[in-house]
């Protein structure tokens, strides 16, 4: 199952790149959370949290409300899928990339994985309850739970009030409380994969033949590779139809996409004139 979290001021910015790239490869297993409904998309793949959350902000408590809803979408569907990713509308995820990664592990271990956020623990002196330091993974970089996972989950995210309360109280955005429970609750640590990427990241690779070499092995990319990979990447693409990059690094790892087949064909012959 795969969740995208998106707001309606993206919906044509954002995510109508992934409408028209990967997710039109997956699209009858992906589910949304937006503050209004998208145009175009089932309505059952739709959870609508303006209501019942306010509007979008980075905000502990819009941030929490927001991903509880992540919890009550899987247990919907719960009896379809092994495996629930969270991904949000800023990201472009190789799917076969995932799929080959998640069908080598059991889902009926507890799997807690993704990108750790910092490259230290995270923790908080004053919580003496709580004393140990822990691992926690950018929900920006996708995360990705396995069914046992989710199950030992359920009885801490029952309801919105539920989770959006207990991120009050510890006062921890929602992929730190995500953790924080997971952690300290059900002993549960972070398998982290450097495969998955965030747009907070300063660099994806350092140099070109690093990402020659590594470009097709990723699992995810924030959108600000643009920033920091673009010197790589061809113009597959007027800057008007793909500002993201996003339909380039498409055809990159689809290149037998008939209309990517041309551009890059055209492209190599630009470059040798």
């Amino acid at each position: 199952m795969y969740l995208v979290r998106t707001v309606s001021k993206y919906h044509s910015s954002r995510l109508v790149h992934l409408l028209e790239t990967w997710i039109s490869l997956v699209h009858e297993h992906v589910y949304y959370i937006s503050d209004t409904y998208p145009p175009n998309i089932t309505r059952t793949h739709v959870i609508a949290t303006g209501t019942t959350c306010g509007p979008s902000s980075h905000k502990v408590r819009a941030l929490c409300c927001q991903t509880i809803h992540d919890f009550i979408f899987y247990r919907r569907y719960e009896s379809q899928y092994d495996w629930f990713c969270h991904f949000d509308d800023d990201q472009y995820v190789h799917t076969d990339n995932l799929h080959e990664y998640l069908s080598k592990l059991d889902s009926n271990y507890p799997y807690y994985i993704g990108r750790n956020s910092w490259n230290t623990k995270f923790g908080r002196k004053k919580n003496k309850a709580y004393p140990g330091d822990f691992w926690f993974a950018t929900l920006g970089a996708g995360v990705c739970l396995s069914k046992r996972t989710l199950h030992l989950l359920e009885p801490y995210t029952r309801t919105v009030s539920q989770f959006v309360d207990g991120c009050s109280r510890q006062w921890y955005p929602d992929d730190i409380y995500l953790a924080f429970i997971l952690n300290n609750h059900l002993n549960i640590s972070l398998t982290k994969n450097l495969r998955f990427h965030s747009h907070l990241e300063g660099s994806l690779f350092k140099d070109k033949q690093e990402f020659i070499d590594t470009f097709h092995q990723q699992i995810t990319f924030g959108f600000e590779l643009r920033r920091t990979i673009s010197q790589y990447l061809p113009n597959l693409f007027p800057k008007n139809i793909d500002p993201l990059r996003v339909r380039t690094v498409h055809c990159l790892l689809y290149t037998h996409f008939k209309d990517c087949q041309s551009r890059i064909k055209n492209n190599t012959f630009n470059i040798t004139k």
